[in-house]
């Protein structure tokens, strides 16, 4: 008996995440509107004057500090109502030692500069906008508007964090579909590199350019996706529900990321040593297959687990397949005559680069492979992961995993 009701509730809190991992616009819109009528509903019952007069700074506050994240917003709320004092300073300065249109050539001037201030961020725009506001709506009683606007901003703001921290969003599904992008854009590179390599005749340079692929825009936007979910556990009161499954797309992240890299790589060799021109092609026939082998299977690993990339309980991928086949083309390598010191470097790079992809799929560090070369630190999961699941690119592309504190 008990149990009738509880199906239903599950399922739509479970429709309800579907649809807001499809139309993430919809949450922001619904914690938005929630904000602000909350924040116009408190204003009008403030029993002070600037807020009788000017009540509806109140929910531009809650537009303004309405964020995707508890911290984003707590963020720019703070920033909004920094930039609106400061403009009101301006406003007032320029007031006193100026008058008639010299006045607002002053203030437009100086709020400009002002506006430039890196500290302010997204909100700058609001220096200019509040000292103009408080320079010519202002003007009669000035004390009382500066107060109004600031104050009610400040209100409106502290409203947009509430509703935040008690409607949290978590994006797992669309940082779910970024990494699956970027895995589906990684695997069909390196299967048009590996049919490429499997003709007769290497494609002419017209012919691999159009294979190639825009990887670096899919990476980045993965990355964006990620930090966003990981940024949103910060101020998150249910944040530790989440954590198994950012902690796997943290880890899925940081593999894809590496892989994308490696295949930027050997797609730009590839194609420059494959390409007929004046110089021979660097690879003949009895390294070309094996190497298009080895591509089709790191293809083929990216594609078998598309639904498990970023679940928690996802098994790590077989490379049983990919090793075998960097073994093969490693002897080949080997045992290839080359006329050249080019054809030999080349095809040492080429397997030295599969072998970072090999390593690239390595995630546990403490079982080693011995046909991978295993990525560099900092491009690795991070061994504290499970007490530190945010994941943040640093200057160099690199990764920082600091702590999210727990109680």
């Amino acid at each position: 008996m008990s149990e009738g009701p509880v199906r239903p509730v599950r399922r739509l809190r479970a429709g309800a995440r579907e649809l807001l991992g499809r139309w993430p616009r919809l949450g922001l819109a619904v914690r938005t509107a929630l904000a602000a009528g909350l924040a116009w509903w408190i204003a009008l019952r403030l029993p002070f004057t600037p807020a009788e007069t000017y009540p509806y700074y109140a929910p531009l506050g809650a537009v303004v500090g309405s964020y995707s994240t508890v911290r984003s917003s707590a963020r720019n709320s703070l920033l909004a109502v920094l930039a609106i004092v400061v403009g009101a300073v301006l406003a007032l300065a320029a007031a006193a030692v100026a008058g008639g249109v010299l006045v607002v050539l002053l203030l437009v001037f100086v709020a400009t500069l002002v506006a430039g201030w890196r500290l302010l961020g997204e909100q700058r725009s609001w220096v200019l906008t509040a000292s103009l506001f408080v320079l010519v709506v202002g003007a009669a009683d000035p004390v009382d508007y500066v107060s109004a606007y600031a104050g009610l901003t400040l209100l409106g703001g502290l409203v947009a964090v509430v509703v935040n921290a008690a409607l949290p969003e978590v994006p797992l599904s669309r940082s779910h579909r970024e990494l699956h992008r970027l895995a589906g854009v990684l695997a069909d590179q390196l299967d048009d590199l590996a049919e490429g390599l499997r003709r007769d005749e290497p494609p002419s340079a017209q012919e691999w350019e159009q294979r190639l692929r825009s990887i670096a825009p899919v990476r980045e936007s993965a990355r964006a996706s990620g930090a966003e979910t990981e940024e949103s556990l910060r101020g998150n009161l249910r944040a530790r529900r989440n954590l198994p499954s950012v902690r796997r797309q943290h880890v899925d992240a940081v593999v894809l990321d590496n892989l994308g890299r490696r295949v930027e790589e050997l797609t730009e060799l590839l194609v420059e040593v494959q390409t007929p021109g004046e110089r021979a092609v660097a690879m003949d026939a009895a390294l070309r297959w094996p190497t298009a082998q080895a591509l089709s299977s790191l293809a083929a690993l990216l594609r078998e687990r598309p639904e498990e990339i970023g679940a928690p309980d996802a098994a790590p991928p077989d490379v049983t397949g990919l090793r075998e086949d960097v073994q093969r083309l490693s002897q080949a390598q080997v045992a290839a005559e080359y006329t050249t010191d080019r054809d030999r470097q080349t095809a040492g790079a080429v397997v030295t680069l599969l072998r970072r992809c090999l390593g690239a799929l390595q995630v546990d560090p403490t079982v080693p492979d011995p046909e991978a070369v295993a990525p560099t630190p900092w491009a690795q999961p991070d061994p504290r992961l499970p007490g530190r699941p945010r994941l943040r690119p640093r200057t160099g592309g690199r990764w920082r995993v600091p702590t999210i504190r727990r109680r």
